[in-house]
């Protein structure tokens, strides 16, 4: 008499069609939490922090302002994630330069303030290390499900109190899947002895010049005329249309096309700007290279009326 296998068989297939309902369901989890992640509005608001107990600095005439591309220092590169020790070192790298440099102002781009994969809030430490008392961040992009996801943008650290404006959302903006050139900018009030100064933290359209002056009038229109500092990577060289157009609103310092801030290894292009109000004078800046990011950074010293 023939042994009958189709028990057996019957027992594989309901737990084939078991693995594949489970599988099924758990895809369908992470999708609607990338979907969340990723259409969530949160980001409308930065995030200010304030070192408890810390003393507002003296009044000074002169302000030092620093704008450098961080390039995520390093956190990833040949398809991998850095060693948090490898990612440690860059920021390391990074606070000594602001600390050696006395600067009061940083500006921040491409910077983490979030990876699943490899948990370093480089802001927090950045500004811990650079005895900076206060800081503010935005995200330009939020990829990847809760607790699981990697938030890159921009930031500000400052030695006066930080009053978190808005994260807006500039022109060419993708999809929340690409995050590829989506970009935004951050705005804050620091809080100066004297009074507020409105200042940003940049990274504009690295592929479109056409794109990077309609982001540029965005910039100019949220401004309404008020006086303000703008710092980071404009993407766009003194000659370019978005930086002519800053030249001829006639509301900026500091407009310089030396020296080069990019690539790193060998700079040609100078599009890493500090830009101050009017009335300020550039008394000096110059570049300085940090780590490994493909950018120099810019320190430019004001003196203020």
């Amino acid at each position: 008499m023939a042994s009958d296998n189709t028990a057996p068989s019957r027992g594989l297939a309901r737990l084939a069609r078991r693995g594949a309902l489970v599988l099924g369901v758990v895809t369908l989890v992470l999708s609607i939490a990338f979907v969340l992640n990723g259409t969530d509005d949160g980001w409308r608001t930065p995030q200010a922090v304030s070192l408890t107990g810390s003393e507002a600095p003296a009044p000074r005439r002169e302000l030092r302002v620093m704008a450098f591309n961080a390039a995520k220092c390093g956190f990833y590169a040949g398809g991998r994630f850095a060693e948090r020790d490898v990612v440690r070192a860059e920021l390391d790298a990074i606070a000594a330069v602001i600390v050696r440099e006395d600067c009061d102002l940083v500006a921040l781009s491409e910077v983490v303030l979030e990876c699943g994969p490899a948990p370093l809030d480089q802001v927090g430490y950045l500004a811990e290390h650079a005895r900076m008392a206060h800081r503010a961040a935005s995200e330009n992009y939020s990829f990847g499900v809760p607790f699981f996801r990697i938030r890159s943008g921009n930031a500000l650290l400052s030695r006066w109190p930080l009053r978190a404006l808005e994260t807006m959302q500039l022109a060419g903006g993708a999809p929340f899947w690409n995050p590829t050139n989506n970009r935004r900018a951050l705005w804050c009030e620091v809080e100066l002895a004297d009074g507020p100064l409105v200042a940003a933290a940049l990274r504009n359209d690295s592929f479109d010049l056409a794109n990077n002056l309609v982001q540029t009038r965005e910039i100019l229109a949220w401004l309404a005329g008020r006086p303000a500092l703008l710092a980071g990577d404009f993407n766009a060289e003194p000659h370019d249309p978005s930086l002519e157009l800053l030249r001829a609103s006639g509301r900026f310092s500091g407009l310089v096309a030396t020296p080069p801030t990019f690539p790193a290894h060998a700079p040609r292009r100078r599009i890493d700007h500090v830009l101050a109000p009017a009335e300020w004078k550039l008394l000096e800046q110059h570049v300085v290279a940090i780590g490994a990011s493909d950018h120099l950074a810019v320190v430019a010293t004001f003196e203020r009326p």
